[in-house]
C-alpha cells in the first residue's frame, strides 16, 4: 500500500517485506534490551563542525528525507509521517541529536548505547566523529552513505533555514514492494519458488559451525577490523580483473576457505578446501538498480531497497580457491528481475514470510546453536560518499569511515568495503559468545588467505 493521508497532515503506509522482516528481528531482543542488526555508522571528520551548524543541518536533512521521522505502529505493519509543527520539530531534534562532549570515541560509545526504534545522530566533539544509529528496517548500507553524502554536503553549504510546510511528502520513500510493484497475492508458481530458493536452508544450519564460548545471553556488541593499504588493495583488485572475478567474490571465497579450520566438522584442509562441508549463508544483494526513477538514485537513501538471497556450496565438489570462486561469483552475479526460474522480485514477499519461519527457529539447547559467519559488501563507500565535500560555505573532509551492526547471537557478522582506496575486512559480533584473540585471528587470517590466493605480496 502507498502513502495515504488518513487524516489532515497524517500519512500511512504498509511495511514492506523486507521492513518487516528486520523489525520482526529487532523485536525479538526487546526483552533484553538488544536490537539484532541495529546500525552504528562513524564519520570522522578532520575539522570539527560547530554544534550550531550540524544541527541545522540535521534538521534540513529531515526535510529533504522526511521518512527520517517516520514512526512504526507497535505491531509493525505500518509505518506514520505527520506533517511537524514547531513544537514537534523541537521534540524530534531533542529525541534524536545528541551531543556527546565527554566520550572520546564512537567505538567507546556505539556499545553502551540502548536500542531504539528513531534514526539518531550523535556528535562527538573530542574525537570530531558523528555516530548514526538506526534500526535496520529503517535503512541500508547503501542508503546510508547516500544520507550521509547529503547531510556533508548541507554542512559544506551552509544550512538552509527551513519551514516544514508540508512539501515534504512528496519524499517520503515507498516501501520496496511498492517501488518494484511485487504481486500482492502469491501465485502457485511464486510460492514454489520462494521454497526453491530456501532449500539449501532446510538440510542443515547455515554456513560452517563455529566453537563458541558457553554462553546464553549476549552483552556487548564488539566490532573488528583490518585494513590493507592503497598500494595491497590495487594489487587486489588487479589480481581479480585477472581472474574474471570481483572482490567481493575473491574476498568471500577467501573467507569460506579460512574459516575451516574453526569448523566444528571434520575438515580436510588440503588442497585448500575441507572434506563433507556444505557452505550454506545468506548473501545480501543491492535491488535499486532493478527499480524506476527516482527510487535507483539518491532519493532512495531513507529505504530498505535490498534483499538477502541463500546460497550453497558443495565443498566436496568446489574444494579450492578458484573453484568456489567460480561457484560465489554466479550468485553474485544474478539478475533478480530476469532469472526466469526465479524473480526474486516476483517472489519477495512469499519468499520473506518463508524465511522468517526457517531463520527464526528456536534451538531446543541454547548452548548448542550454531555459530556461524554471514557477509555483505558495501562496495566502493567514494561511490556514495565523497570524502571531500567542497560547499558555499565550507569544505569538509572525512578522515575515517566505519559500519558496524549489533549481533545479539553466535553469528559473526563479516563486511567488506573499500574506503579512500583501502580495502577494510570487518566483523561485528557478540562479546559474550567470542573472545577477542579468536575474532583477530579469524579475522587476520581472512586477510592473509586472500592476498595468498590472489598472489598479492
Amino acid at each position: 500500500m502507498p502513502w495515504q493521508e488518513t487524516t489532515p497532515g497524517r500519512y500511512e503506509r504498509e511495511f514492506g517485506s523486507i521492513e518487516q522482516f528486520y523489525r520482526q528481528i529487532a523485536d525479538a531482543g526487546a526483552v533484553i534490551e538488544k536490537q539484532q542488526f541495529l546500525i552504528s555508522c562513524s564519520i570522522k571528520l578532520k575539522e570539527s563542525p560547530s554544534v550550531t551548524k550540524l544541527q541545522r543541518s540535521w534538521k534540513a536533512l529531515r526535510f529533504l528525507f522526511p521518512q527520517l521521522a517516520a514512526q512504526p505502529d507497535e505491531a509493525g505493519f505500518k509505518l506514520t509521517y505527520t506533517v511537524p509543527s514547531p513544537e514537534s520539530i523541537t521534540t524530534w531534534m531533542q529525541e534524536t541529536f545528541i551531543v556527546d562532549e565527554a566520550t572520546n570515541s564512537a567505538d567507546n560509545l556505539y556499545a553502551s548505547l540502548k536500542p531504539t526504534a528513531l534514526f539518531q545522530l550523535y556528535f562527538l566533539p573530542l574525537s570530531r566523529e558523528i555516530l548514526f544509529r538506526t534500526p535496520h528496517w529503517r535503512i541500508d548500507g547503501t542508503g546510508l552513505q547516500i544520507l550521509q553524502n547529503t547531510l556533508l554536503q548541507i554542512l559544506a553549504d551552509g544550512p538552509p533555514n527551513i519551514v516544514f510546510d508540508g512539501s515534504e511528502i512528496t519524499r517520503l520513500a515507498p516501501s520496496l514492494n511498492e517501488a518494484a510493484a511485487v504481486p500482492r497475492e502469491s501465485a502457485p508458481h511464486i510460492s514454489q519458488a520462494a521454497d526453491a530458493e530456501l532449500d539449501g536452508f532446510r538440510t542443515g544450519p547455515p554456513s560452517i559451525p563455529i566453537e563458541t564460548l558457553p554462553n546464553i545471553l549476549p552483552t556487548c556488541p564488539q566490532r573488528y577490523r583490518t585494513m590493507f593499504s592503497a598500494d595491497v588493495t590495487q594489487q587486489i583488485i588487479s589480481s581479480c580483473k585477472v581472474r574474471g572475478i570481483t572482490v567481493t567474490t575473491a574476498a568471500h571465497s577467501a573467507l569460506v576457505i579460512a574459516m575451516q579450520s574453526y569448523s566444528q566438522h571434520d575438515c580436510d584442509s588440503s588442497m585448500g578446501g575441507t572434506g563433507g562441508v556444505k557452505y550454506t549463508g545468506i548473501t545480501a544483494l543491492d535491488l535499486r538498480k532493478y527499480l524506476s526513477a527516482p527510487w535507483n538514485g539518491p532519493q532512495s537513501a531513507v529505504s530498505l531497497y535490498h534483499t538477502g538471497l541463500p546460497f550453497r556450496i558443495d565443498l566436496n565438489k568446489h574444494r579450492d580457491f578458484n573453484a568456489i570462486a567460480a561457484d560465489m561469483g554466479a550468485t553474485h552475479a544474478r539478475n533478480l528481475r530476469h532469472d526466469e526460474s526465479r524473480n526474486a522480485v516476483e517472489f519477495l514477499t512469499s519468499y520473506v514470510k518463508k524465511a522468517v519461519g526457517a531463520l527464526s527457529a528456536t534451538p531446543e539447547e541454547p548452548l548448542k546453536a550454531p555459530a556461524f559467519q554471514t557477509l555483505s559488501s558495501l562496495g566502493v563507500i567514494n561511490n556514495n560518499l565523497q570524502s571531500k565535500r567542497n560547499g558555499k560555505a565550507s569544505t569538509v573532509e572525512i578522515e575515517d569511515w566505519w559500519l558496524s551492526v549489533e549481533i545479539i547471537n553466535r553469528v559473526l557478522g563479516t563486511t567488506l568495503w573499500t574506503w579512500d582506496g583501502q580495502l577494510n575486512l570487518s566483523v561485528s559480533y557478540n562479546g559474550a559468545f567470542f573472545e577477542r584473540s579468536f575474532v583477530e585471528k579469524f579475522i587476520d587470517g581472512w586477510g592473509r588467505e586472500l592476498t595468498r590466493a590472489l598472489g598479492v605480496e
